[in-house]
């Protein structure tokens, strides 16, 4: 039963070192990040005024945008389209 209890924390050591580990290669690629993803959330707010958008602001809908950036608004914008999220 022990063993059981032990493997959560393990695997979540496991599982920031791998984090940290990633975000000190990636390195610059981390700022590109972050500018890709404020321009995303941003044009994401502004094209929910538009009339003929219509996307439902959501955790999932900003998670997609952010990590994605632009195309991550392009797939936003086509599931929203076609009924199938958002």
């Amino acid at each position: 039963m022990a063993e059981i209890l032990l493997l959560g924390p393990v695997l979540t050591f496991i599982f920031i070192a791998l984090i940290i580990i990633v975000a000190l290669k990636l390195g610059k690629g981390i700022i590109w990040l972050i500018i890709n993803s404020i321009i995303g959330i941003v044009v994401l707010v502004l094209l929910n005024y538009l009339p003929f958008v219509n996307i439902v602001i959501n955790i999932w809908s900003v998670l997609i945008v952010a990590l994605g950036g632009i195309p991550g608004i392009i797939l936003v914008i086509l599931l929203s389209h076609f009924g199938i999220a958002f």
